[in-house]
């Protein structure tokens, strides 16, 4: 399997293929006839990715965070799904590279199951003997039960608030549903997918290394930064160092090209050429993006066999027609939940039980994890949280967890490709997945919806702390670029600490965060930590718990008595280790942030002994401020200038001199024409997309009651020979591209 493959988590998934809701783990297709329908679709993007200090985006500098959409059945897994990060690797390689993707994603067709011309009985008979056995019995028990209450004229609801001889027969039936139920969750997971989005992926990717020292990590006061749309072209130069370079700088250009999908391999191989071979000066000027051919894939929708309608014995059609009616689903779908809560309440009673699964599902602990988020508040120091929420204990009740290898969530094991469209080029760029409760009704199952704690925290805590290592890495090969070349230690029998090896440890500690990816226990990412040294760990320390200095995502704005950092002044560097810039009026009333768009911003730095400078524009840290002027020293007899934190106001501030510094968001370059400098952190609460996601998961949420049950989907009119309506069927998408809608 190739790296791009391997980039995909939906690789190998295809109609048929069924999913573990606990682990997004996908396996091999159940689905043996040619049951499906192709719809020909045509659709092309292409946007930048990797690692930019001049531009930002909504893919720039977000690596690979988690796929369009979610699935679960409960509203635990759908939080896990909503976490799921497998950790791109779009660092820049070295202090002296710069990695940025050029990438195209293309759809040709959309395969789904033609539920329309199949009942249920049919349907069984497309899938494989082993799931259809499994399914018949289920079906062998449900009737049963059905049998049973009418034979015995007992109300099925009312046995489960009694104790007497009447019941347990009944009850006992019941009992035997729910244990095939649980050993066909076991053996065919959760769900299925019934729809998949076919098309193809590649790109061009670019390492762009200087062969001199590091220009690429100075911190360029007045280079310009550009905030782009997520399908803007933007030249090489200006993603490298914000157009300060000439063409005929001292920079390697390696250039390579990956595909994922055969299908777009002429176009892929027609734009590589474009940039293959070239040298900086060659490219400096090029939007690599324009020079993409049509994306369009034109070989048509892929081509699947004809659908044929199954034909099924009579004996499971008799079976699957005893259903004549719906009337007593929600009950069996309230049995089902009721065992499966009584594994973390065992006194409870089926009273308490309904009472419960009314009320509405509890989501202050997400609210919480939410806000967490997007204040980039995530503690990942604290490696104490190992507590199993109810739906996760409950998930193991009815899951082999011996099958889950900890990789990341959503990871395919599927190997039964529908090898008719597989041989084509194509590959799975999203799918649609139902319930199996909702492909047959004596499946009855109840969902927790309620989130008791926040399972997954693990991946987000790790794509932090990957973050938070690249951006410490770039804050010390800048400071050291900057001429702040060591820190003297306040305890004289500690040695001095240079800024080069300080960043060279966090470098090597996001290397090895991208190397675990697939293994975000916790365990690895605190033996990383705990392997950094003495002066790096003190400094992360200090990072962590000052956790909005991650918001720094455009440096920090300077205000001084309504001034901020301007030009600067002419002869002020004669000795060459000192900086001095003008004092500028700024309008800046702690909510304009463009108020800084042409001004100069600081970086902070924090040293092994716990204290806090700053420095930039271009030279040294902040050594003195006065009423029109500020200077900025290299070490020597200089005294920099310490500043406090306030968690509360978010912002730095140096009482002594009057200072407040404030973290710039991206969000102030947006729209704005000219905005000098450059980007310094990328967080997770930069996540557009997890932000989102993890809002409309909250709202969602806000609607349901503790426990919604699988009968609900269905009309109790239903009957065993009735056709599917494709729109009654429940599905949810995950997918690479986002969902195309007008489909179901």
């Amino acid at each position: 399997m190739n790296n791009s493959e391997r980039d995909n988590p939906l690789y190998g998934v295809t109609i048929g293929t069924t999913i573990y809701a606990h682990n997004g783990k996908f396996k091999a297709s159940v689905v043996k006839g040619p049951i499906s329908l192709m719809i020909s679709q045509e659709k092309s993007e292409k946007y930048m990715s990797g690692e930019s200090s001049y531009v930002f985006s909504e893919k720039m500098n977000q690596g690979s965070f988690g796929l369009s959409g979610a699935y679960g059945v409960s509203g635990v897994s759908l939080l896990k799904s909503s976490l799921s990060a497998y950790v791109g690797k779009s660092s820049a390689a070295s202090s002296k590279s710069v990695a940025v993707n050029y990438n195209a994603i293309s759809v040709g067709g959309i395969e789904y199951i033609n539920f329309e011309e199949l009942t249920a009985s049919q349907f069984m008979k497309s899938l494989n003997e082993a799931c259809k056995q499994s399914i018949e019995s289920v079906l062998d028990a449900y009737n049963a039960v059905m049998a049973e209450a009418s034979k015995s004229g007992l109300d099925l609801l009312s046995v489960f608030y009694n104790e007497d001889v009447q019941s347990k027969p009944l009850k006992k039936l019941v009992s035997d549903w729910i244990k095939a139920s649980e050993q066909f969750t076991h053996d065919f997971g959760d769900g299925l997918v019934v729809g998949v989005t076919w098309g193809a992926f590649g790109g061009v990717k670019m390492l762009m290394t200087s062969e001199g020292e590091s220009r690429s990590w100075k911190y360029g006061g007045q280079a310009d930064f550009s905030y782009a749309n997520t399908f803007a072209s933007v030249a090489v130069k200006a993603t490298y160092d914000g157009s300060q370079s000439s063409g005929n700088a001292k920079v390697k250009v390696n250039c390579t090209s990956y595909l994922s999908g055969s299908v777009l391999s002429s176009q892929i191989k027609e734009w590589f050429d474009q940039v293959a071979n070239k040298t900086f000066e060659d490219l400096a000027n090029v939007s690599v993006i324009d020079k993409a051919p049509p994306m369009d894939i034109t070989h048509g929708a892929p081509s699947i066999p004809e659908f044929v309608q199954p034909v099924p014995g009579e004996e499971i059609v008799k079976k699957v027609e005893e259903i004549k009616n719906l009337d007593g689903l929600d009950t069996m779908a309230k049995a089902s939940a009721y065992e499966k809560t009584k594994i973390t309440n065992p006194k409870l009673t089926f009273d308490e039980f309904i009472n419960n699964a009314g009320k509405p599902a509890k989501k202050e602990k997400l609210d919480e994890f939410k806000k967490k988020i997007i204040n980039n508040e995530i503690d990942t120091l604290d490696f104490s949280n190992k507590q199993k929420n109810k739906a996760g204990k409950i998930g193991e009740k009815y899951v082999d967890l011996a099958m889950d290898s900890g990789d990341s969530f959503f990871s395919s094991e599927a190997l039964a490709f529908n090898t008719d469209v597989k041989a084509e080029g194509y590959v799975p760029l999203g799918v649609w997945i139902s319930n199996w409760p909702d492909l047959f009704p004596w499946m009855a199952q109840g969902y927790y919806n309620s989130i008791d704690g926040i399972e997954g925290e693990d991946v987000v805590k790790a794509r932090v702390m990957l973050q938070d290592y690249q951006t410490l890495s770039k804050m010390y090969y800048i400071a050291h670029s900057s001429g702040i070349t060591e820190f003297k230690r306040k305890d004289s029998s500690k040695p001095r600490v240079t800024s080069l090896s300080i960043a060279d440890a966090f470098a090597n500690a996001a290397g090895k965060m991208q190397d675990i990816s697939e293994d975000l226990n916790g365990t690895g990412i605190e033996e990383i930590y705990e392997n950094l040294s003495e002066a790096a760990r003190n400094i992360y320390k200090l990072w962590n718990n000052v956790a909005f200095l991650r918001n720094c995502e455009l440096g920090l704005g300077l205000i001084k008595d309504n001034k901020t950092i301007g030009n600067p002044l002419p002869d002020a560097d004669k000795d060459g280790n000192h900086r001095t810039y003008a004092l500028s009026t700024c309008d800046f009333d702690g909510r304009n942030y463009t108020a800084f768009s042409r001004a100069y911003k600081v970086l902070p730095l924090l040293t092994p002994d716990g204290d806090i400078w700053v420095f930039g524009p271009e030279k040294g840290a902040l050594s003195s401020i006065y009423n029109k002027e500020i200077v900025f020293s290299k070490p020597g007899r200089a005294n920099y200038l310490v500043f406090e934190y306030s968690k509360e106001g978010r912002i730095l501030s140096n009482s002594d001199n009057g200072i407040k510094l404030y973290p710039i968001p991206f969000s102030a370059a947006q729209n704005v024409s000219a905005w000098k400098g450059m980007s310094f952190s990328t967080n997770i609460g930069s996540v557009k997309s997890l932000n989102d996601r993890l809002k409309s998961l909250s709202d969602d949420l806000g609607k349901l009651n503790a426990w919604s049950f699988s009968s609900a989907n269905w009309n109790k009119s239903w009957k065993g020979k009735d056709f599917y309506r494709q729109r009654n069927i429940k599905k949810q998408y995950i997918g690479l591209v986002e969902e195309i809608g007008n489909v179901f």
